[in-house]
């Protein structure tokens, strides 16, 4: 597999000592393409020990240097950092990552988060907890959140108030945080002219569902049933050829590799989005990108369609 969110997060590392005025450290040596876990969490810990947690927490303000990222840019559109929180998790599962983050809502503007690691005998170490951290709250920031503040859950002292604080006392247990936030910008106005498709399609990634589709329209979930259903449709084809749509667009007209088209079209992992994508046009992406790469391209397939 295209292992491209190793090769995100290296990027973020490499601009956030840049942000700091340090040197980013050697490139570690890849195998087939990888960068080896403990050569990855050596260098993060070499980091550490040199420079201290401050320096970690702040390497994910690389963000908003990286605003054009291919990967970054599908957190651009989270409503609020539940929706962000959502999307990391999708991204998570969508590379097999053996670390995983657990939300848990706390109220309407709060809410608590876990790192942990399916494989209970290797835990994320403290560095790569606070790495997390600090871009998942660069990340939320870029959303227009205010009064965003974090602290380690059980701890007093908010860490992170609309930015980091000033401390070196950090805590011993950076594996599980709370949140708490006054509001966030307004989304646009939805314009009711806008055809479902071209909601789904400006934003794959999001976790539609038919209620949050009739919500952005302003329409009750049984009104846009009735109404797909009047065009000959369906909510899952619609999202279908929203997706595929999407990738084609990326595919044709984009650098991004085919594992990031799959996940910023919305695809549960790259295996479901080379059978979705074959199914519908007969050609694997690589084939599509082979054949048709110098130009954009329209919808698909009809096969696709929502009917």
């Amino acid at each position: 597999m295209d292992d491209f969110a190793p090769a995100a997060m290296m990027r973020v590392v490499h601009q956030g000592l840049r942000r700091q005025g340090l040197a980013p450290p050697p490139t570690a040596p890849t195998h087939l393409g990888r960068v080896a876990l403990p050569d990855k969490r050596a260098r993060l810990q070499a980091l550490w020990q040199a420079h201290g947690p401050g320096v970690i927490a702040r390497l994910g303000e690389a963000v908003h240097d990286l605003s054009d990222d291919p990967l970054l840019t599908v957190f651009a559109p989270a409503r609020d950092p539940f929706d962000l929180l959502e999307r990391w998790q999708r991204l998570e599962r969508f590379v097999h990552s053996r670390h995983r983050v657990e939300v848990r809502a706390t109220g309407p503007a709060a809410l608590s988060w876990r790192h942990v690691s399916l494989r209970r005998a290797a835990p994320p170490t403290d560095a790569e907890d606070l790495l997390v951290a600090g871009l998942l709250l660069a990340l939320t920031q870029r959303l227009g959140v205010s009064g965003l503040r974090a602290r380690p859950l059980g701890t007093r002292a908010w860490l992170f108030d609309e930015g980091w604080r000033a401390t070196t006392r950090w805590p011993s247990r950076l594996h599980t945080w709370e949140w708490q936030w006054s509001g966030t910008s307004a989304p646009p106005p939805v314009d009711d002219a806008r055809a479902p498709l071209a909601l789904l399609q400006a934003d794959p990634a999001r976790g539609w569902t038919l209620a949050r589709l009739a919500q952005a329209m302003g329409l009750s979930s049984r009104t846009l049933q009735r109404l797909l259903a009047g065009q000959g449709g369906h909510f899952s084809g619609l999202l279908a050829q929203a997706r595929l749509n999407h990738s084609a667009h990326q595919l044709a007209a984009g650098a991004a590799s085919l594992a990031e088209v799959g996940y910023l079209s919305g695809f549960a992992d790259q295996p479901h989005f080379t059978r979705q994508f074959r199914a519908h046009t007969g050609l694997t992406p690589a084939q599509f990108r082979a054949q048709f790469g110098t130009k954009a391209s329209g919808p698909i397939s009809r096969s696709a369609s929502p009917r």
